[in-house]
């Protein structure tokens, strides 16, 4: 397992999902986490030795003052996790226009606010090498999905904007990347797909043939953000069971050896 002994990290979003899934995994590989989230994950950061801070994305303010409590306890931040995101669903025309907006300040601007105040923090640190950020992005974000309009253009955005930063920060040794997940079985999935059968067979839309657990993108993102990512910046690494390739024949096509 990539080692973060001895690093700060933040994530935004840590209290379900992927973003706890990461949080296990950063106090497992040697981190101090400060996890920031809406939802109460007290419970979850004394578990790890790490602190809870609620925190809203929407607000440039909270966002700041998550990245300030980071450098008052610890005097520093090296990774950040920007996980914090939102789904919505239906066609283009008949998306509620405060629900788009809500999604764009979660999934965009929370995005943008962690780079720009955790940016701001790893710039203070001694280089070479100053911090490292991953952004979670989604293969929406790479592809088109009819019903999905919002969310994929957020997740585009979240493309963009790791992309600006990594070209921008990478000079002073920051590195900027994204994970792009398929299906994972987090509460959003479960959300669209209530019913077992129906994550099923979107999971034979994978090539692998079934949707991902939270700690499979959890250990993409914990390598972006260790040294064994070194020279690794302005990436969106799909971890997606090969969603993103093509239609798996799984998904009632003929078989591979096309029998």
């Amino acid at each position: 397992m990539s080692s973060l002994a001895g690093r700060i990290a933040i994530v935004t979003g840590g209290a379900s999902g992927i973003g706890e899934a990461s949080v296990r995994l950063f106090a497992q590989a040697g981190a101090k986490v400060v996890i920031g989230d809406l939802q109460d994950a007290g419970t979850l950061a004394k578990e790890i030795g790490g602190e809870f801070v609620r925190t809203d994305v929407r607000q440039a303010a909270e966002v700041k003052a998550l990245v300030d409590f980071a450098l008052a306890k610890h005097g520093r931040l090296d990774v950040l996790f920007n996980n914090a995101g939102i789904e919505i669903h239906g066609p283009l025309i008949t998306t509620d226009e405060a629900q788009h907006r809500n999604l764009m300040d979660i999934n965009v601007n929370g995005v943008f606010y962690g780079l720009k105040y955790g940016i701001q923090a790893m710039l203070r640190n001694a280089g070479p090498a100053r911090g490292s950020i991953v952004n979670t992005a989604s293969v929406a974000g790479l592809l088109g999905a009819p019903g999905l309009g919002s969310y994929n253009a957020a997740k585009h955005a979240v493309v963009g904007l790791t992309r600006n930063a990594c070209l921008e920060y990478g000079m002073f040794g920051i590195r900027v990347n994204a994970v792009c997940p398929g299906v994972i079985n987090t509460p959003m999935a479960t959300a669209l797909a209530p019913v077992p059968e129906l994550l099923d067979r979107i999971g034979k839309a994978h090539a692998l043939g079934r949707i991902g657990e939270p700690v499979e993108v959890a250990r993409a993102v914990l390598f972006l953000a260790s040294d064994d990512a070194s020279y690794i910046t302005g990436a969106a690494l799909t971890v997606d069971g090969g969603f993103s390739v093509g239609p798996s024949p799984a998904a009632g096509m003929t078989d591979a050896l096309g029998s």
